[in-house]
């Protein structure tokens, strides 16, 4: 969903003046109601960033459908095959080969299932009945791998959809619907940590945590 930055920022001045005790109040003093607003401003994008990165993934909702020129690593339509993903990509929340039983499991290059994507035993691989996604990073960029699929030339994508990385335009940025909450108070969170309010910001970093459960 699209949020007016004006909107956000009142908001998240109201989440540091609630949280705020009378002697933090007054240890602002010194920062005038602008640079105030600098901050705040300042930390929008980045806490929707951190937020949508790591926030469980039934939280996340909307997303983007990304296009999709496929590479395969051997045979068209048979096995595992490659996308390169697009340059704003920040996390993917379902991508699906139209043999696929379902959406893959999405992993990373780090996972221990990874490796054995690349096993010579077809069993030990992921299929169109326990398909897996993998997202590494490539010369080239970052890079969606898929294992596998069975079907032929016929086969296509049938879903990918991304988040992509949250950026300010026009006083507005797009913001998981479910995640605006924990969005507002992770970045009251780092305002509080850049005026050196360092319990204040331990407190609203537990209350944005305690809103993704």
């Amino acid at each position: 969903m699209i949020y007016k930055v004006s909107d956000l920022k009142r908001e998240i001045r109201v989440a540091l003046d609630q949280n705020m005790t009378s002697d933090q109040l007054l240890a602002t003093g010194d920062i005038d109601t602008l640079s105030m607003e600098e901050i705040i401003e300042s930390k929008i994008a980045d806490a929707t960033r951190i937020v949508e990165s790591n926030a469980p993934y039934y939280l996340l909702d909307g997303g983007h459908a990304f296009a999709c020129s496929i590479g395969w690593t051997s045979h068209v339509g048979v096995g595992s095959g490659y996308i390169h993903l697009p340059d704003d990509f920040l996390r993917l929340i379902s991508f699906q080969m139209s043999d696929w039983d379902r959406p893959g499991t999405i992993i990373t290059e780090t996972d221990p299932l990874y490796p054995l994507q690349s096993s010579r035993y077809p069993g030990i691989r992921g299929c169109p009945q326990r398909p897996i996604v993998a997202i590494t990073t490539q010369p080239i960029g970052q890079v969606l791998e898929f294992y596998s699929c069975a079907a032929g030339e016929g086969v296509y994508v049938k879903r990918a959809i991304y988040i992509p990385i949250p950026r300010i335009r026009n006083d507005s940025i797009e913001i998981c619907e479910k995640l605006k909450a924990p969005v507002i108070y992770y970045a009251a969170h780092l305002v509080a940590m850049s005026i050196g309010q360092g319990d204040l910001a331990t407190a609203l970093l537990n209350t944005s945590n305690e809103l993704q459960k």
